[in-house]
């Protein structure tokens, strides 16, 4: 929160005073009021809760703090849609994503959740769709139709070997460039895998390309991890653990954040807290009428319950 006048706070300075001038006219019994009996008032005082009495000057004094605050006009940092950003959705489509550690099964839970991270996307945002397996390929090139995105995801198909370096470069290259072969906009990777490399090139050689693009890669290690003297989990062992030690260097090389999803609601969680930043830019927005609204309702109160307050006796 910042002020762009932030010289009129000072005013609020004068509030104490108020208030100390206030308790003292009521200690003293000096507050302006016309009675016809003014015997009778200390029945009606013994009558209401104390609060309630100071109950109309309470409200008056919290307006004119949020007045005076909104005449500093006042700043906030929020989140707004970037519209030079573009994010590359990449997904491990290797055989492994068949593994039922995760409801209904890895596959199914990984292209439902990257297709709501697309559609919390902000609409300007450009979006790709990179896969791999022993190969990686670009699905769709980033585009502002989500919806295009969407629809691929659903027709992914599984297919052997996995190649987690490939699919980050292939990813890189799918960012729009300029002359100077840096991205045209702020651009991140989300990479989702399973498994552990045992194709194509490594992926930590890759990574210090992603950092000198100033490309920010997320990674998500989807399935539980192994336990290597657990005879249930040998069957498959490569699959059914991912190099956690590898996506967790790659985001952290570049900026970005590493999550492990051991469950359906992990991985929900995961793109949930990626759609909040990602594609999104800080932007510094005036307040002021949401203080200036809130000290004319306060002020409004104040005087409806003074008037209720009124009576006749």
């Amino acid at each position: 929160m910042g002020f762009e006048l932030p010289f009129l706070l000072s005013v609020l300075l004068l509030i104490p005073l108020l208030v100390w001038v206030y308790w003292r006219r009521v200690r003293d019994g000096t507050a302006s009021a016309h009675v016809l009996y003014p015997n009778v008032t200390q029945l009606a005082r013994i009558a209401e809760p104390r609060w309630k009495r100071h109950l109309s000057a309470g409200l008056y004094g919290l307006a004119l703090v949020l007045a005076l605050v909104a005449l500093a006009r006042p700043q906030a940092v929020i989140p707004a849609p970037d519209n030079l950003a573009t994010v590359i959705v990449t997904i491990d489509i290797s055989r492994s994503m068949r593994a039922q550690d995760i409801e209904p099964d890895r596959f199914t839970a990984a292209k439902k959740e990257a297709q709501n991270f697309v559609r919390s996307l902000p609409d300007g945002a450009k979006v790709g769709l990179v896969s791999f397996a022993g190969y990686a390929t670009l699905e769709v090139e980033p585009t502002t139709d989500h919806q295009r995105v969407i629809d691929q995801i659903d027709l992914l198909q599984m297919a052997r070997r996995t190649a987690i370096g490939d699919g980050l470069l292939e990813s890189l290259k799918a960012i729009p460039k300029d002359e100077n072969d840096k991205p045209l906009g702020p651009s991140t990777v989300v990479l989702l895998s399973d498994g552990r490399t045992n194709a194509g090139i490594d992926p930590l050689e890759v990574t210090p390309f992603a950092k000198d693009m100033g490309v920010v890669v997320h990674t998500i290690g989807l399935g539980r991890r192994s336990n290597p003297s657990d005879p249930d989990q040998q069957w498959g062992g490569f699959w059914m653990q991912f190099d956690e030690e590898t996506l967790r260097s790659i985001a952290e090389s570049t900026g970005g954040q590493y999550y492990a999803a051991e469950s359906a609601e992990a991985l929900r969680q995961a793109y949930r807290n990626l759609g909040r930043v990602v594609g999104w830019k800080p932007q510094r927005t005036e307040v002021s009428g949401l203080f200036g609204l809130a000290a004319g309702v306060l002020l409004a109160s104040s005087l409806l319950i003074s008037n209720l307050r009124r009576q006749v006796i």
